[in-house]
């Protein structure tokens, strides 16, 4: 690489940092499960627990604690409990970051030969802010770098900038991505269409080549503990979805929910940048047009739109696409009205536009940048108070839990306690959620049947979950003489059930009804 191309690289990673770090939201973050989840995996017998619990059953919770499905991330949760052990929360931040910056890194220099650098910087600054979007570490971060590394193989195979024992990486990379997270279909759908495209290109050795890494990714992404049921799971897994989550809802849903999101705007640009610079590159260059960069672009626009959480995909798998079209249209330009322009009068120029689009950009999403209070690494150590409060008080189960703070209880109290619920909706059947999870907390008769049938002695709550059952529950419970709350903070609430055991503590830590303010 080239001096500038390593300038660009150092300044987008530095403005990619502003993007990035937000401090882990324990009580509603995924995180603490994974974390779990590698322990079992790496010390299930100091639990008295076999591996095949955790990977083929819903091993943390009492509900439904034989019901079947597949862990498909399982993998991720050996890394993650790995660097948690050692580096803690901090490191987990890190790590994350690293992971998209590597992605972000690889779909810069799948174009860094071929674009104009100018274009390559200013599409970078505009696309971050969306490759960034996902800042709850996830192993969906190991998909971005996949994605990313095997975008690049593959579009330099094409060109032939890399030989064909390079692209032998693919299936490698696949086996391990087939047992880290659900998007490894995504890995031979890449290959797929670069096939394609050489058989547009009646390229016949590379289209038998391509074939070849196709067929050995398709056999890689069986090699995992769940065989070919496992590499079908993708397309199964919301058969048995029974609870709506914001991340899997489309654009068009969210906004006429009047759910606010820069994210979306931003999005349509891109889309709207994509299509209108790919038919000018058909009507007036048609050579140039990158057939499997645009498909791969505008298939992922399309999952983008139906769900929220493929955005971020969508934004890093656009950008040499985006790069490329610009550049090719510049040049267009440039020959046509025999541009020429004075170097430093380009400098200024590119110096002020910079600056306009990086402010732009900034203002957008103000929320994420260094000055909004959950900027930076690992967490706020206060999210542990509630689960310091419940071991200190020998407080015991079975809890009551709603949706968002299982994996903070699966990583404070399993294998003691287990939960009601956690944020796995395949995890569960879906008429659990349907038939209990949600009546329970809006009508107080089924309730009452749980209550009766579970024997709950406590009651664990993110009290921030807006959904309407559990701001219905949450004023039912406090005004309910037989239950007491006993800890509240931020985001958290604890009710203990009035009886002789809890007597004491309910003594000791009772609320106030007056605190708690009740329309």
């Amino acid at each position: 690489m080239n001096k500038s191309l390593w300038i660009i690289l150092i300044l987008l990673s530095l403005f990619l940092v502003l993007f990035s770090f937000h401090k882990i939201n324990l009580p509603t973050s995924d995180i603490g499960r994974h974390i779990a989840n590698g322990n079992i995996l790496l010390n299930n017998a100091q639990y008295d627990i076999s591996k095949k619990d955790i990977l083929y059953t819903n091993l943390f919770s009492y509900t439904h604690p034989d019901f079947p499905f597949i862990n498909h991330h399982w993998g991720s949760g050996i890394i993650i409990y790995l660097i948690f052990s050692i580096l803690g929360f901090n490191g987990l931040s890190i790590f994350y970051f690293l992971l998209v910056l590597g992605a972000l890194i690889f779909t810069l220099v799948v174009m860094s030969d071929e674009a104009d650098k100018s274009i390559l910087f200013f599409t970078s600054v505009f696309l971050i802010p969306l490759i960034a979007g996902r800042t709850e570490i996830r192993p969906e971060g190991l998909s971005y770098f996949f994605l990313a590394v095997f975008l690049y193989l593959l579009y330099r195979y094409s060109k032939d900038k890399i030989s064909y024992r390079m692209i032998w990486l693919i299936p490698f990379l696949e086996l391990i991505w087939a047992n880290m997270h659900i998007y490894f279909i995504f890995g031979p759908f890449l290959i797929g269409i670069f096939l394609i495209e050489a058989l547009f290109l009646k390229n016949k050795e590379k289209v038998k080549k391509l074939g070849i890494i196709l067929l050995s990714s398709f056999i890689a992404m069986c090699i995992t503990p769940y065989g070919i049921k496992g590499a079908l799971y993708p397309f199964t897994i919301f058969q048995n979805y029974g609870y709506r989550i914001v991340e899997n809802q489309s654009i068009n849903f969210l906004e006429h929910l009047s759910f606010i999101n820069p994210e979306f705007f931003w999005y349509k640009i891109i889309l709207l940048l994509i299509i209108t610079t790919s038919i000018v590159i058909i009507i007036k260059q048609r050579k140039s047009f990158l057939l499997a960069l645009s498909v791969i672009a505008l298939v992922f626009a399309v999952l983008g739109y139906f769900g929220i959480r493929h955005i971020p995909a969508f934004a890093l798998l656009s950008l040499p696409l985006l790069v490329y079209n610009l550049t090719v249209i510049k040049k267009i330009l440039e020959n046509k009205i025999n541009y020429k322009t004075d170097v430093d009068v380009k400098v200024i120029f590119y110096a002020v536009f910079s600056l306009i689009l990086i402010t732009v950009t900034m203002f957008q999403f103000s929320t994420k940048l260094p000055w909004n209070r959950d900027f930076g690494i690992g967490i706020n150590k206060k999210q542990l108070a509630p689960i310091e409060f419940i071991k200190n008080n020998k407080i015991h189960g079975p809890f009551f839990n709603n949706y968002d703070i299982g994996g903070l209880m699966i990583f404070g109290f399993f294998p003691k306690e287990r939960v009601f619920v956690d944020n796995r909706p395949e995890a569960y059947p879906k008429e659990f959620f349907k038939n209990i999870y949600v009546p329970m907390q809006e009508r107080e008769d089924i309730w009452e049947q749980e209550l009766k049938k579970n024997k709950f002695n406590a009651i664990f709550f993110y009290r921030l979950d807006y959904t309407p059952w559990s701001q219905t529950f949450l004023i039912s419970r406090v005004s309910d003489p037989l239950w007491a709350p006993i800890y509240v903070d931020d985001q958290t609430i604890i009710f203990l059930y009035r009886n002789e055991e809890n007597k004491e503590i309910i003594k000791k830590y009772e609320l106030p009804k007056e605190m708690f303010k009740i329309k």
